[in-house]
């Protein structure tokens, strides 16, 4: 009875204490087995990840330290040279070309909120920018422009920028049909307007868009010829410039300060221009404008600006310019004025073109082309 106990006893034991020792065997090395790889894994990624960063910022280092020490080199360089376009007189500071900014310290105007022309939901041209050199004497000429005794002192006076407000520009040539209206092109209502004005009988132009100094800072719009392109690019975008505005008989450019002082350039333009009968007005806004040589090179029709009328928004000073503009054309018989479709300049032009008319006669700016002798 005894060993039979034992005997049970013993095979109690055994059936007890081996699968409780299997279970836990098994279920320790499952545990063990994930948790040994994972942090092993992870700690030899963050070491790589680290020196990756590492890497990277003694690269960093290098890069800033190298710009701080080529920096002051590249200054002086840079400022001990003049701007392409700048020109240096005795009685003259140097001076970068202002965009519809203050003008000649004796006209100073108080200073006056732009106002936009009238033009409803349409784009209106208060938002175009202009270049403007009051550093350039407009009664500052090569040779005096001949005048008949027996013919009154002429004025031309061009309206810059048309194409984006139909309202006014309407106005303007209800106002005084002898304006010439310079368009520019892929402009909203440009090709609109200039067949409604042609078929009153206006006088049209291309307002052509050139690379200014400021560029690309200041843009002058689509369609703009740039110096950076080569022959080809910049007479296919001519010709394209030139398809877009109908009826035109001559050009005036639009910015263009750095591209009008490239003589090669310039000739290349007034190429296509002599092939097609236009003729140039250079607006003047680069001291060192090569369109004056580049006509008289190529025998082109030519005629340049004389004042800007409206480069500030306001009655008092837009008179003062059209006097300005009366005062050139009696010393020399012709003047040229520039101004842009402003509620303002159609304003002021209501009431002083009856006054001018007396004594000027203004007739259109293809009458004040010749070539340059």
């Amino acid at each position: 009875m005894t060993v039979r106990k034992k005997g049970a006893a013993g095979k109690k034991s055994v059936s007890k204490k081996k699968p409780v020792a299997r279970k836990k065997t098994v279920s320790r090395r499952r545990k063990k087995t994930p948790k040994k790889s994972p942090p092993f894994v992870l700690s030899e990624l963050k070491k790589g990840l680290l020196g990756i960063l590492a890497l990277i910022s003694i690269c960093l280092t290098v890069a800033m330290v190298a710009d701080i020490l080529l920096k002051p080199d590249t200054r002086e360089t840079a400022d001990s040279q003049p701007l392409p376009n700048e020109r240096i007189t005795p009685d003259v500071p140097v001076k970068k070309p202002a965009f519809v900014k203050t003008p000649p310290p004796e006209k100073q105007p108080p200073a006056i909120p732009r106002t936009k022309p009238d033009g409803g939901s349409e784009k209106t041209a208060g938002s175009i920018k202009f270049e403007v050199f009051t550093d350039i004497d407009p009664t500052i000429e090569e040779k005096p422009r001949p005048v008949l005794n027996d013919q009154a002192p002429r004025i031309a006076i061009i309206i810059d920028d048309i194409g984006y407000d139909r309202k006014i520009a309407y106005a303007l040539f209800d106002l005084e049909p002898d304006l010439t209206f310079s368009v520019l092109p892929f402009s909203p209502f440009g090709r609109k307007i200039s067949e409604k004005l042609h078929a009153n009988g206006a006088e049209l132009m291309l307002h052509l868009p050139m690379e200014p100094v400021e560029y690309p800072h200041i843009d002058p719009g689509p369609g703009a010829i740039l110096t950076s392109m080569n022959p080809d690019a910049l007479l296919a975008q001519l010709k394209e410039d030139l398809r877009q505005i109908p009826h035109i008989v001559g050009v005036n450019n639009h910015m263009g300060s750095k591209l009008t002082a490239s003589a090669a350039q310039m000739n290349q333009i007034f190429t296509i221009l002599k092939k097609e009968n236009l003729f140039f007005v250079d607006s003047r806004t680069a001291p060192k404008s090569q369109g004056k040589a580049s006509a008289r090179l190529l025998r082109l029709e030519f005629a340049q600006r004389d004042v800007f009328l409206d480069n500030f928004q306001d009655e008092k000073y837009i008179t003062g310019q059209l006097e300005q503009l009366i005062r050139i054309a009696r010393k020399h018989g012709t003047a040229i004025g520039i101004g842009h479709p402003y509620k303002v300049t159609l304003e002021t032009l209501s009431h002083q073109l009856p006054i001018i008319k007396k004594e000027i006669k203004i007739v259109r700016v293809s009458e004040l082309t010749h070539i340059p002798g």
